[in-house]
């Protein structure tokens, strides 16, 4: 894969790199774990159920995760919903919020799931 297969799936490669000290072939093995992480799934589950508190929990989570592994275009769409949903929230907005969230997360995990091992 190139560099730019990456920044195309909205991934911000160099970023993502330089977090793991310059260990590329590191980094791509965690971007490779990523459709292993159920945190997509428990946001998913809280907001079909309304639970806001669950949900809060959750995307906070994948905010953290898709931070820290450089995901910037799933990252970006989920920062709204997390302030959507915390403290009193507002689960209307929220619910408003979450279809690009996952729009952005398919679109990522259709991109990691091609990674060679």
């Amino acid at each position: 894969m190139e560099r730019e297969d990456f920044v195309a799936a909205g991934i911000d490669y160099d970023k993502g790199v330089a977090r793991f000290a310059g260990k590329a072939d590191l980094y791509v093995n965690f971007l490779r774990k990523f459709p292993k992480d159920d945190t997509f799934a428990q946001l998913s589950a809280a907001m079909d159920a309304g639970d806001m508190t669950a949900a809060f929990a959750a995307a906070h989570t994948l905010k953290g995760v898709t931070g820290n592994l450089s995901l910037d275009g799933l990252y970006q769409s989920v920062l709204p919903l997390v302030e959507a949903l915390r403290g009193a929230g507002n689960m209307e907005l929220a619910a408003s919020l979450f279809p690009p969230v996952k729009t952005e997360y398919e679109h990522t995990m259709d991109f990691l799931r091609t990674l060679p091992e």
